[in-house]
Parts: C-alpha cells; sequence; structure tokens
C-alpha cells in the first residue's frame, strides 16, 4: 500500500512539472558515480544530474532503484526533471558538463542486455530492455532500428461486452495458456531486423524506427466455443503498419483447441462462396465477378476470423493479383450466416 501511495505521488510529481513546462532530460548513462550520473543525450551533448540525498531512484522490475542509488553503473538509460543549475562537473576525458539537480526522482527506462543481435552482414545490435516498451534494438552508434514489444494476453487482456479468458472453465484455460506459449512469436525476429536495417540504409533521413507487436484478446464467446484473435503489428515501410489477425477457437470446457472448418455444416470448399455471397446480399461484399473469384481462389481458413457481431474474411496485401493492399470482407451474423455454423458455435451477440 505505501509504494502504491509513493508512485502515485511520483507520478502526480511527474504531472505537475509537465504542466509547468519543465521538460525531462533523458539519455544514456556513460559515467556514473556514488554522486553523480554523467548521461548522453540523443543530439550527443552530455549533461550531468546530482544523485543527492532526497533523490528518489524510481527502478524497472529487473533493476531496484535503492540498489542502483547506492552502486550507479553504466548500461542504463535515465531520464530526470531539472530543478535548476549546480556547478559544473568534469568527466572522466577532462571535458566539464552541465549539471542539473534532479526534481524529486531520476527514473531508470531501460538497460543494456548482455545479449546482443547480429545482422547478416555483421553488424552488432545493442537490446535495451525497456520499462514500458519492451526491446529495442539499436546500433552501436545509436540508430534504434526496431522496438519489439512484449506479448499481450490472452489473459488479463478484457473487451467491453465480451466476455474474458476468467470465464473458461480452469481445465481450458491451463490448455489455452499452453498452446499461446507452445506457439510463441508468430514473427521471425531477425527478418524483422534485417527489413529494418534494409530500409535504414536506402533512406537513413527518413527512416523511423520499426514496431512489431503481438496481441491476443478474446473477441467473441458461444455456449460451446471460445474465440480469441491474435493480431500481429509489423511495420511495411515508414509509418505504415500492417495487422494481421489469427483467429484460434477453443472448446469452452475442455479447452482444446478446434479447428475452424470443424465449426461449419458446411463444407470447407464451398464456405468462401457461401460468405461472399452473404456479403454481397448486404452490401458488404464484392460486387465485382472477378474479385470474388480471385477472392474464392486465393481463400484459406487462415484469412478467417469471429468476432461478436461478424464474420470477417481479411485477404493479406498480394494475395489478390488485382488489390494492392489489404482487402477485408464482413459478413453479420443473419440468420442465415448462422445457419452455417454448428449451434454452439454461434457466438453470442453484443449487447446494444
Amino acid at each position: 500500500m505505501k509504494k502504491a501511495l509513493l508512485l502515485l505521488a511520483l507520478m502526480l510529481c511527474i504531472l505537475l512539472s509537465a504542466c509547468g513546462g519543465n521538460h525531462p532530460i533523458s539519455g544514456e548513462v556513460v559515467e556514473a558515480a556514488p554522486s553523480a550520473l554523467i548521461i548522453e543525450k540523443s543530439d550527443g551533448e552530455r549533461v550531468a544530474v546530482l544523485l543527492e540525498e532526497n533523490i528518489y531512484i524510481w527502478g524497472m522490475d529487473e533493476i531496484d532503484g535503492e540498489a542502483y542509488k547506492a552502486a550507479p553503473h553504466t548500461g542504463v538509460r535515465v531520464s530526470f526533471y531539472p530543478d535548476g543549475r549546480a556547478d559544473a562537473l568534469t568527466a572522466a576525458d577532462g571535458t566539464e558538463v552541465k549539471t542539473y539537480h534532479a526534481e524529486h526522482f531520476v527514473h531508470i527506462e531501460a538497460f543494456l542486455t548482455p545479449e546482443a543481435a547480429v545482422l547478416s552482414d555483421g553488424t552488432v545490435l545493442r537490446m535495451w530492455k525497456t520499462a514500458s516498451f519492451g526491446t529495442i534494438y539499436q546500433t552501436t552508434d545509436g540508430i534504434e532500428l526496431l522496438r519489439e514489444e512484449p506479448p499481450v494476453g490472452p489473459e488479463n487482456y478484457y473487451v467491453g461486452n465480451v466476455e474474458s479468458f476468467d470465464d473458461l472453465s480452469e481445465t481450458a484455460k491451463r490448455k489455452v495458456l499452453k498452446f499461446y506459449e507452445e506457439q510463441g512469436k508468430l514473427y521471425d525476429l531477425q527478418a524483422e531486423l534485417e527489413r529494418a536495417w534494409k530500409a535504414y540504409r536506402e533512406d537513413a533521413e527518413g527512416f523511423s524506427s520499426f514496431v512489431v507487436r503481438q496481441e491476443t484478446a478474446p473477441a467473441a464467446s458461444a455456449e460451446g466455443v471460445f474465440y480469441f484473435v491474435t493480431e500481429l503489428t509489423q511495420t511495411i515501410s515508414g509509418n505504415t503498419v500492417q495487422i494481421s489477425p489469427i483467429c484460434d477457437a477453443f472448446d469452452r470446457e475442455s479447452g482444446d483447441k478446434i479447428p475452424l472448418a470443424q465449426l461449419f455444416l458446411c463444407p470447407e470448399e464451398e464456405l468462401v462462396g457461401v460468405l461472399l455471397d452473404l456479403a454481397e446480399k448486404a452490401g458488404s461484399g464484392p460486387a465485382d465477378a472477378a474479385l470474388q473469384a480471385e477472392m474464392e481462389a486465393a481463400f484459406c481458413m487462415e484469412y478467417l476470423y469471429f468476432n461478436s457481431d461478424s464474420l470477417w474474411i481479411e485477404f493479406p496485401r498480394g494475395t489478390l493479383p488485382s488489390q494492392e493492399h489489404t482487402y477485408v470482407v464482413s459478413v453479420a451474423f443473419t440468420d442465415e450466416c448462422k445457419a452455417l455454423l454448428h449451434p454452439r458455435a454461434v457466438p453470442y451477440q453484443t449487447a446494444e
């Protein structure tokens, strides 16, 4: 309780400082002593912050703040709100650096891991574990190539008007968690890093850090089936990202995974045509016969996913010859659509 109140007080300090127009200073600790830290900002300037007795070190799960204050070291990134200038300090190379008092606390934002990633051309990337944004992959000269955010869900993820992981049986919970743990990442991290490095080398000035993120959330539930959708977010180029949904269905009592094709009364080879006809009838599908033919040829069950009100078919970019971008079709759960499913698999409808 006391710790929670302390964190609340610190957050209030941040808000008050920001409202007062006081901007934080952040950077990598390049020299550390019990009395002060010298940090290098993103623009290359070096400044120092005093570790005075009244200053609290706000740590991370992996770095205890009090322990760090007692024995500060390099290999971390910190931020602080300045509270006036102090006498300049002399760095190890003999240069004097601006020195500041900190306002209330110094926040440890990230630490450098012992591991490093190596690209195909031998380029070594430093790996920074952050408090909030997962792992940052950075060149040794400070270029941030990729942010790999920590996976989210399926537990502790809640969606309005949809049952959650907590509503499964205990047996089902264990099996669902085991499935997602064994499935792991749906992306190739090395390939993501190589793509980011290639994009940077082609346009260094216009480059923005790539991101990759994987979130598994409850999507719908039925009498006998529970649906989760995993969204894989990947940078394609610049500020353009692609979000790919992957749907998995589980028996809500046993937790056994159910292939999506087994949820339908309609044969798998006929399913996409029937769904597209329903979508076209409702005005949400392709009116062009040639485009529908492309969709029927390209369709696979992995493109299908559920939510409480509709079935969705998402054709990824590049799968339809006539379409430059991802193409999405929705099929509302009308009586005709529900009739395609086993009754125990028809999702409960979202409350109005």
